[in-house]
């Protein structure tokens, strides 16, 4: 069922109770200050900005005007006009329209009286559109070979619009480029504007000066221990975990670097790289570094506890020595379960999960778990590669689909950052372990419809996979990003075997891009999500190449088509209990479902490609909080088979929605609404026999195949002419959804 339960909604508005009472509470405490009728503030307009929406000029004054809960029950500030503040956000606003463009930029306040106060509009006359004509450079060196000139930037914004802002970090970047060629004291010299005010053009004149190109000379570091006590660490330890060494050019982003990689080893507290001037008598060109660093204490624990939609209650708790066997070496034991409440042996409080969780009978059934042990170090052999080498045991599922039981596990991934927001992982792994399907799965896709094959169908009891990433990221926060955009390229290779199939190697590609934009004062995100599973030479099994069922594709859900339930998306296999026995003309009996009943379960078959295409739109409520978000989107994606059938546009199911979040200290707090406007998909309908050795039958309207004889490929032959009844109210078309964290 995709409505919420009383639970849910229970947990919902416990939630958002404390959270509003909170809120009230914060507001209705706040100081309100005592002015006459006449002079309170009613509202705040903005009129005539050519370029900035109404939150940005809201966020530049001071003014304000009252909330939502002040106009509407009395509740909170009641703001007073101030004439002095108000002449001050004008003038504001004039600044900022100037240092965009708008050179002769005017505001004018205007008051409109009304009954109980004043209403202010800040007219804004922006003027005329100032471009920067001509812009002359010089004091800079020739470029090295192959490398575009250092004036490129600053001349490509010939023509366009004088912004001071985009001039100065475009001068800025200039001068890293210079910092990380060997030019460490390079300035910006003195610089001329002249701004025709006739044409509207500006002319700039802009010097530089780089000095002499310098190298590194003597590298001194000092070590400050814990507390009273002496240092631990060695500046040979230090040196072992940067970059940097004595009568090297000197790079800007090469200390950057340094910096960094200390950090990162999380072995000290405190990191700072200084340049220091030569002592008298040495070249002018050479350039010293002190390296300052505290120690950090090395061993810590730490434990949480919490609920998801697809894993109910799970704890998970981490004791790490970020000082083994030296500094910059790390060994760390993980432990976390999930599904508790509703996995075995922990199924004391079922009624705690979600309705996905509860009617998930494969991989909720049993409590998901992970223990392991992580060694890594932040250098290789002196290298940038961050290795990690991982032993664990497993058992994890994903709702609906299969349980991945793996006694023993070992990862080894090789980690590179080729640039400040690029980075690439190559890694292998191996798995000696076990996957259960659905026993509906494994009849339908492997023919294993009887109790003594389904045992045939646990693919995995030895599973090796390759596998190499890159992710590049250019956006403006990693948990909640308003602009930029990210990407990421997967590419997998694996091989695993069966009682079924001696050997079967498998591929499997992923691509995700997704970029965010200021739109409208509020962000506007976009996501597009590619990929496509291989398995060459494997046997095709009623259309579809014979595939791990955990390799296998899957959409819809929280971060997927958010109209759907998690991983419904796509063919889908319906189990009912309610079916006739009906005698043909020909003597053969053959159970179909009777009318209009229902599905006891539905079970996603997955697909070997995907796609999936989001757009959100996020738009805070000043108003309400500053806290607050609203959120509009629409999904659209499916899976499918393509040995069996090729991908048409009219395929795709869009589902739009509505959602908010909440600001909290670990990411927003989301509840998304999905609307899924399509009838079920029609699938095969299977019924179980009763009893401990039952079987699995066909049971699709339509079925002519014969209840007596049970042969393995007889399976195929049941009709995919199974479409559930739906009711027909609109609230049984909304999906609900919580989560912690953007949905992409």
């Amino acid at each position: 069922m995709s409505l919420p339960t009383l639970a849910q909604l229970a947990r919902a508005t416990l939630v958002l109770t404390i959270v509003g009472f909170g809120s009230a509470t914060a507001i209705s405490a706040q100081p309100r200050p005592r002015c006459e009728l006449a002079r309170r503030v009613l509202g705040v307009q903005f009129a005539g900005s050519p370029r900035f929406s109404r939150d940005t000029l809201a966020a530049t004054i001071v003014t304000r005007g009252p909330s939502l809960l002040a106009r509407t029950f009395g509740i909170g500030v009641r703001p007073c006009t101030d004439t002095l503040e108000v002449k001050r956000d004008a003038l504001r606003i004039a600044v900022l329209h100037r240092q965009v463009g708008w050179f002769l930029a005017a505001v004018t306040p205007r008051y409109s009286r009304e009954k109980g106060g004043v209403r202010i509009l800040f007219d804004i006359v922006p003027g005329p559109e100032a471009t920067l004509d001509t812009i002359r450079v010089s004091g800079l060196p020739v470029a090295p070979p192959g490398r575009r000139p250092f004036d490129a930037p600053l001349i490509a914004l010939q023509g366009k619009l004088f912004d001071r802002g985009r001039l100065l970090n475009t001068i800025d970047g200039v001068l890293t480029r210079l910092r990380d060629v060997g030019y460490a004291r390079a300035v910006r010299g003195d610089n001329r504007i002249v701004i025709d005010t006739a044409t509207a053009l500006v002319t700039m004149d802009l010097a530089f000066v780089p000095g002499r190109q310098a190298t590194i000379g003597a590298v001194r570091v000092q070590v400050q221990g814990i507390g009273d006590d002496p240092p631990r660490v060695d500046s040979t330890d230090v040196m072992r975990l940067i970059d940097v060494r004595s009568g090297e050019r000197f790079r800007a982003s090469a200390i950057l670097d340094a910096q960094r990689n200390l950090y990162r080893s999380e072995a000290f507290r405190f990191v700072l790289i200084d340049t220091q001037t030569p002592a008298a008598g040495r070249p002018d060109s050479t350039i010293d570094l002190r390296i300052s660093v505290a120690e950090a204490k090395t061993r810590y624990a730490r434990a949480g506890l919490g609920w998801a939609t697809q894993d109910c209650i799970r704890v998970q708790g981490r004791v790490a020595d970020r000082g083994f066997l030296g500094v910059g070496r790390r060994a760390e034991l993980n432990a976390r379960a999930s599904k508790i409440g509703r996995g075995d042996p922990a199924d004391f409080a079922p009624a705690l999960c979600s309705n996905s969780v509860r009617e998930d009978t494969l991989a909720s059934f049993k409590l998901n778990y992970f223990v392991g042990i992580s060694l890594s170090d932040t250098r290789l052999f002196g290298t940038s590669i961050v290795p990690v080498f991982t032993v664990y045991s497993e058992r994890r599922g994903e709702p609906r689909t299969y349980l991945r039981e793996t006694d023993i596990g070992t990862l080894l991934e090789l980690t590179r950052q080729f640039s400040r927001r690029t980075v690439g992982t190559a890694g292998f792994q191996y798995e000696n372990g076990r996957t259960f399907n659905d026993p509906v799965v494994s009849c339908s896709r492997f023919a294993q419809c009887r109790p003594e094959d389904y045992a045939l169908s646990k693919f995995g009891r030895g599973v090796g996979i390759v596998s190499t990433s890159v992710s590049h990221d250019r956006t403006n926060d990693v948990i909640n990003p308003t602009n930029g955009q990210r990407g990421r390229v997967e590419l997998r290779a694996g091989q695993t075997y069966s009682e079924i199939v001696s050997s079967l190697r498998f591929y499997r590609t992923t691509t995700d891009g997704t970029l965010y934009r200021a739109l409208f004062g509020g962000v506007l995100a976009t996501r597009l999500q590619l990929s496509r599973a291989f398995a060459p030479g494997a046997q095709l099994v009623d259309g579809s190449p014979l595939l791990p069922q955990q390799e296998r594709l899957y959409a819809g859900g929280q971060n997927s088509v958010r109209g759907f339930q998690q991983n419904l998306l796509g063919p889908i296999i319906y189990v009912v209990s309610q079916i006739d026995t009906i005698k043909r003309a020909t003597g053969e009996r053959v159970y179909q479902v009777q009318a209009n009943a229902l599905p006891g379960r539905a079970v996603p078959r997955g697909g070997t490609a995907l796609v999936v295409a989001n757009i959100e739109f996020r738009h805070s409520l000043p108003f309400v909080s500053d806290q607050l978000q609203l959120a509009a989107f629409v999904d659209a994606g499916n899976v499918w088979e393509t040995q069996s059938g090729g991908f048409r546009r009219g395929d795709l199911r869009a589902t739009p929605g509505l959602g908010v979040r909440l600001a909290t200290p670990l990411g927003p707090f989301r509840l998304d609404i999905g609307y899924q406007p399509y009838p079920p998909r029609a699938g095969r309908a299977l019924y179980f026999t009763p009893g401990a050795k039952g079987s699995i039958y066909c049971a699709s309207p339509g079925n002519t195949v014969d209840i007596g004889r049970l042969a393995g490929s007889d399976i195929f032959k049941c009709p995919e002419s199974y479409r559930p009844s739906r009711a027909s109210g609109a609230l049984s078309r909304l999906v609900f959804h919580f989560g912690l964290g953007q949905a992409f």
